[in-house]
């Protein structure tokens, strides 16, 4: 019997609950960020005279790189400690919020918009990846809802927040709830224990270039209503899918979680051999 990884287990059973009651609330945050600007587009339009198509790109670009950021994460956990991608990932999220709460033009704006969602990707790919190494299987599905709920209480409290907010003060403070983020990060690297990581796999930068293409151009179709950009994000779509087909599967080096009964965790990206950044949890 190994006592120390039974410990290490036990450990990281009892820190599961905690963070994701965390994850919860930055869930919520993030999912409040990304709906709040939907309100005020007309009256960014009006200040910077730009049209509603024009002040859209501040939801299009921070989906986009959302999208992008998201499956990225998944990958890059395989090579850096949780600890470490919360860190740079909320870091990064409220600098981008402090740019835009300060921001003078529309560009500044943008830029603070694309900092905040190459920030909160990390959020789904972590919300995902914690029930996996920090629960038994029986119990993930629990701590998975706790994510839905957190999605659930922010797109439903963003519109009306922003509203709030927008009646009150100037567009650019809805910048602020965002940096309420912060207070969870201090929490987060407490709770979060070491793992130690085998040899990541290698990037796959042209499985990741074919990705980008297909959720830029597929997003640029949906938003300016051209067929153009569809076909080319479609052939974009089944060139990364022939990409990950021809490529030889590997299990992840990154070990799952080590208590009362193995799990699978594969972790398959556009970085590695498998070119598709899913999380694969059974």
């Amino acid at each position: 019997m190994n006592v120390p990884n039974e410990r290490h287990a036990d450990s990281r059973q009892s820190k599961g609950p905690i963070l994701m009651r965390l994850m919860l609330f930055t869930v919520m945050i993030s999912s409040m960020s990304a709906l709040m600007f939907n309100v005020v587009l007309p009256q960014i339009g009006e200040e910077f005279r730009m049209t509603l198509a024009q002040t859209s790109r501040l939801t299009t670009a921070y989906t986009l790189i959302y999208a992008f950021g998201t499956v990225t994460y998944g990958k890059l956990a395989n090579r850096f400690q949780l600890k470490t991608l919360i860190t740079f990932g909320l870091t990064l999220f409220a600098a981008g919020s402090l740019v835009g709460l300060v921001s003078q033009t529309f560009w500044l704006a943008l830029a603070g918009r694309c900092l905040q969602s190459a920030g909160s990707a990390a959020v789904p790919a972590l919300a995902l990846l914690i029930p996996a190494r920090y629960f038994t299987p029986d119990k993930r599905g629990s701590a998975v809802s706790m994510t839905a709920v957190g999605v659930a209480l922010g797109s439903a409290l963003g519109p009306v927040v922003a509203a709030v907010i927008s009646s009150v003060a100037d567009w650019r403070w809805l910048f602020l709830p965002s940096l309420l983020i912060l207070v969870l990060l201090p929490l987060f690297r407490r709770n979060l224990v070491h793992e130690p990581k085998g040899i990541a796999p290698k990037f796959d930068w042209l499985g990741g270039a074919l990705l980008a293409a297909s959720i830029a151009l597929i997003l640029l179709a949906v938003t300016k209503l051209e067929w153009t950009y569809g076909l080319a994000g479609a052939a974009s779509l089944l060139l990364f899918v022939a990409r990950v087909r021809s490529k030889p599967r590997k299990r992840s080096s990154s070990p799952g979680y080590s208590g009362t009964g193995p799990i699978r965790s594969c972790s398959r990206s556009f970085f590695s051999s498998d070119a598709s950044s899913l999380l694969c949890i059974s």
